[in-house]
């Protein structure tokens, strides 16, 4: 099947039960130091989010208010996350999936080099610093990884936006 196709289908079939869980879940407040941190990085998607609403990254469908499932997908998440978060084992894990991205993105930082942030720059957001010489690349090298994992988005989800959103 179309990997197109596929993720077409995977999206439908996500979207049924997530309103229900976004219905039925209940809200939860973050009270460990874990499910603060989950609770501050959702905070930071919703404000991504309705930053780039906005922008108007929606208007070819002639929807202004955005998608809809995308955000419900992150609420459920949310909740799901605090939820999870109660429980002492789980908590642990929350705790560990932080940590180890923290690190791997560290470890992915340092060892990235400048031809593959233009590639990958290129080839999932039509952009590129390929004007750029390999040296001033790795120079900026921190400034620009955050644009191979969520281009703009990183900007949006800036401290600096919170009030905006």
């Amino acid at each position: 099947m179309n990997s197109n196709l596929r993720l077409h289908f995977l999206k439908q079939l996500l979207n049924w039960p997530m309103r229900l869980l976004d219905r039925f879940l209940p809200e939860r407040t973050a009270t460990f130091p874990q499910t603060q941190i989950m609770e501050a990085m959702f905070k930071r998607m919703f404000q991504a989010y309705h930053l780039e609403v906005a922008q108007g990254v929606f208007k070819e469908i002639n929807n202004f208010e955005g998608d809809g499932n995308f955000p419900r997908f992150l609420r459920v998440l949310r909740k799901l996350m605090l939820e999870l978060g109660e429980d002492r084992y789980y908590r642990e894990w929350i705790g560990l999936f932080i940590l180890l991205a923290s690190q791997e993105y560290a470890d992915w930082l340092a060892k990235v080099t400048p031809q593959e942030i233009k590639y990958w720059c290129r080839a999932q957001w039509y952009v590129s610093p390929d004007m750029l010489s390999d040296e001033a690349v790795n120079q900026l090298k921190e400034k620009l990884a955050p644009d191979v994992l969520a281009y703009y988005l990183w900007i949006l989800a800036s401290k600096k936006y919170e009030k905006v959103a």
